[in-house]
């Protein structure tokens, strides 16, 4: 089953979180998305590596992360397709 799409972006869940674990990665950054409507977004890069500062950056193990799986309705954290596994 394919996810639901928003412009190229998945919502995070708890399968996009264990393969980047599995993959290596240990930061997450988060940047606002400027989308229209009334929902506020966010996008999740995954890094193997610290960052640059000055970003909103949680270490993939931290209880941030965890919390963003929690569903909410005005606000969603998405994922680009070209940052996840191909699975086909």
């Amino acid at each position: 089953m394919k996810k639901e799409t928003i412009a190229g972006y998945v919502e995070f869940d708890a399968i996009i979180l264990k393969d980047w674990i599995a993959n290596g990665v240990n930061y997450i950054k988060l940047v606002n998305l400027n989308l229209r409507g009334s929902i506020e977004a966010f996008e999740l890069i995954p890094n193997s590596e610290m960052p640059e500062t000055g970003d909103l950056i949680h270490h993939i193990l931290s209880e941030d992360v965890e919390d963003l799986l929690e569903k909410m309705e005005k606000i969603k954290f998405l994922v680009h397709e070209i940052y996840l596994e191909e699975t086909d």
